[in-house]
């Protein structure tokens, strides 16, 4: 999936120190000066991480269609309401009945909705909201803390379980990936607000600006040692 109109990395990020780069024709923010540094405060604390590298699908569909549809590329039973799943780098998130979110890299969107109930996969309602959206990465030991703080996340949500910012609505889903590592999307109209209160809730906690570059060598040394 291609976008015709690269996200714009936000201005919040600029002002850190981000240095921008291509990465597979979109404009990220690649690191802030120290990718060791970046990697470290991922494992001691907590970091901040824009994802101008991912894109974004919704799909509505009624509940039975999509439950085949999603039967269909992730298994029986459906995924529930509630919950997400990642399969072959996007994330499954299904918000409720009729209502999903596919996010992941550009890299792993394939050209055409990865989902659907015809031989074409494309028969179920969707659209791309990428333009609409911003998609933030919170990675460290400290992540829940933070999100407790600056997100209103009421309790611990379980690994690949999705939640809600009781407060603020530009907030669409917290998705928790794993143990120390989140997934935010927020209405783009919000974004400003959000990064702020990460910014002010993080601070005593050792929260940082991180870049897709330490994310990237974060991902790889998982996935060897695991």
């Amino acid at each position: 999936m291609r976008q015709t109109i690269d996200p714009l990395v936000p201005e919040t990020c600029i002002a850190a120190g981000a240095v921008l780069a291509d990465r597979d024709g979109h404009t990220v923010a690649a690191n802030y000066g120290s990718v060791p540094g970046e990697i470290a405060v991922c494992m001691k604390s907590v970091g901040l991480a824009d994802r101008s590298d991912y894109g974004a699908v919704e799909i509505r569909a009624e509940q039975l269609q999509m439950d085949r549809a999603l039967i269909a590329k992730l298994g029986d039973p459906p995924l529930a309401p509630g919950r997400g799943h990642r399969m072959r780098g996007v994330w499954y998130i299904r918000l409720n009945a009729r209502r999903a979110l596919l996010a992941g890299p550009y890299s792993a969107l394939p050209a055409g909705l990865p989902i659907g109930t015809g031989r074409d996969r494309s028969d179920l309602p969707h659209k791309d909201i990428r333009a609409t959206v911003a998609i933030l990465s919170i990675i460290g030991p400290r992540a829940s803390r933070l999100l407790a703080a600056a997100a209103s996340l009421p309790g611990e949500l379980a690994i690949g379980a999705v939640g809600r910012d009781p407060v603020d609505a530009n907030v669409i889903v917290i998705l928790r990936e794993s143990q120390r590592r989140y997934l935010v999307l927020v209405r783009a109209s919000g974004a400003d607000a959000l990064w702020t209160r990460l910014l002010a809730a993080g601070e005593p906690l050792g929260a940082a600006f991180v870049g897709l570059d330490a994310l990237t060598l974060l991902s790889a040394s998982s996935a060897s040692s695991g």
